[in-house]
């Protein structure tokens, strides 16, 4: 399914550009009104003609072979690094990752694509090409937090506000986790120490209460309980919850997970109307192959990351050079993974591999 957003001053415009753009097979997946009348957003979708039709048009051509370069595979044993091939050294990556195959080797020939013999580059670029990087936004649009249960949404929602704190900006914390005892204790003490007003709301009708009385300066950060995205009564009780706060669904999910696993929660979360999503984790993690899934069989775009639970340490940017660096760099030498530095590039085998033979 191929997911794109239209924005226009009125919801008919906005309908018109779906048409015009993607036809009258579009299927609306979700729709969005600025609470301060400044125009609509749309979110539509179109069923691919098959599961091979991707992003851009340079994307189907690599994948249908029209593209230059061949998909190198690499053998058990590999060549010293100086005299990798840049397409072995990133299929080599990708897959110890565990990216999926299919996106591995696409990735990896968007990458062939580019020409450049720098590894990290040449995948930056592909990875550029294929997905968006459009960040968490600093504007006071408001924001609702889903995902699974531990996938960290309460430090997100912390750390958003820690950020709007720094910045001298208004912000409300609500909380819609009354699933559990003291669910929101966390959440409210983070609150008390960064003097962030924090409020919860039991159902769906007394958080549409708490957003109407918000004044739109104040950036609004709803935290949500971590539900089951494949049950469909847990998602129809969320999505009263997204539809009551009028706030820009957000999916939170962990790295270190399933990568396939990833990638389906994503679809569901874009069901949902979610249209990017903040990764944790990645302090606890050495295989990344759940952030591409997200964006590549999710559909998702790549928002900041979480690299620490500290809530201090805020989120890190995440974009195509970023995530680039993070895939390519040996995952015994984290160090590496800081642009700034020299990096090491990854070695297919880990050294505690190595080690064992």
């Amino acid at each position: 399914m191929r997911l794109k957003t239209f924005q226009a001053a009125t919801m008919t415009e906005a309908m018109d550009l779906v048409r015009q753009s993607l036809g009258d097979e579009a299927i609306i997946v979700s729709t969005f009104t600025h609470r301060n009348g400044a125009g609509v957003e749309i979110t539509a979708a179109i069923e691919q003609q098959s599961e091979d039709d991707f992003v851009t048009p340079e994307a189907q051509a690599l994948r249908y072979g029209q593209g230059n370069g061949r998909l190198f595979v690499p053998e058990d044993d590999f060549a010293p690094q100086d005299e990798q091939h840049v397409g072995d050294l990133i299929l080599g990556a990708l897959n110890w990752h565990g990216v999926p195959g299919r996106v591995a080797e696409r990735l990896t020939q968007a990458a062939l694509r580019v020409g450049l013999d720098d590894p990290v580059g040449a995948l930056a670029e592909a990875l550029d090409e294929t997905y968006r990087f459009p960040g968490l936004s600093t504007d006071n649009r408001p924001l609702i937090l889903i995902g699974p249960p531990g996938s960290g949404k309460t430090v997100v929602a912390a750390k958003i506000a820690a950020r709007c704190v720094i910045e001298r900006r208004a912000v409300q914390v609500i909380s819609t986790d009354v699933s559990r005892a003291a669910a929101g204790d966390q959440l409210a003490a983070l609150c008390r120490v960064m003097s962030a007003p924090f409020i919860e709301a039991v159902d769906a009708r007394e958080l549409h209460h708490v957003v109407s009385e918000t004044a739109d300066t104040t950036k609004l950060i709803v935290d949500t309980a971590g539900i089951n995205l494949h049950d469909a009564a847990e998602r129809k009780a969320l999505k009263a919850l997204i539809q009551a706060s009028g706030a820009e669904p957000v999916a939170v999910l962990a790295a270190g997970t399933d990568a396939m696993e990833a990638g389906e929660l994503a679809a569901q979360a874009v069901a949902l109307g979610a249209r990017r999503y903040v990764a944790t984790r990645l302090d606890a993690a050495r295989r990344l192959g759940a952030l591409v899934a997200a964006a590549d069989l999710g559909g998702l775009a790549f928002a900041d990351v979480s690299a620490s639970a500290f809530i201090g340490k805020g989120f890190e940017r995440c974009d195509a050079l970023t995530l680039a660096h993070r895939l390519l760099a040996d995952p015994d030498a984290r160090s590496a993974v800081d642009p700034e530095t020299d990096m090491q590039y990854f070695s297919p085998k880990p050294a505690a591999l190595k080690a064992a033979e």
